[in-house]
Formats: C-alpha cells, sequence, structure tokens
C-alpha cells in the first residue's frame, strides 16, 4: 500500500510540475472520453467488466500463500 500510494504521489508531483506531461495526459483522458461515449453505453459495460476482472485478479493473486 505504501508502494502504490508513494508510486501516485511521485505521478501527481511530475504533473504538477511538467506543463507538458500534463496537457498530454489531460489531452489522452479527453480523447478517451470522447471515444467512450462514441460507443456508449457498451463502451461504459465494458470498461466496468474490465475494471471488475482486475479487481478479481487483483484480490486473487494477494490472497495467495507466498
Amino acid at each position: 500500500m505504501l508502494r502504490a500510494c508513494s508510486l501516485l504521489g511521485l505521478a501527481s508531483g511530475f504533473l504538477v510540475i511538467s506543463p507538458a506531461l500534463r496537457g498530454t495526459v489531460l489531452n489522452g483522458i479527453a480523447q478517451t472520453a470522447a471515444g467512450l461515449e462514441k460507443y456508449s453505453p457498451y463502451s461504459y459495460a465494458g470498461v466496468g467488466l474490465a475494471l471488475v476482472g482486475i479487481l478479481m485478479l487483483t484480490f486473487y493473486k494477494a490472497s495467495e500463500p507466498r
């Protein structure tokens, strides 16, 4: 958990200090949102199913003994 928080903090720090990177990220998010709106509601359902699958995989791997 600490590693995930520190990576998010580092990434947000880069976004704060770099206007070019921030513009690239925001442009990518805007294009993704436009693409989702083009094929909605199926695209939203697909994204939801993909997120549930990723969460299931993550929680399954975390519960395995080492």
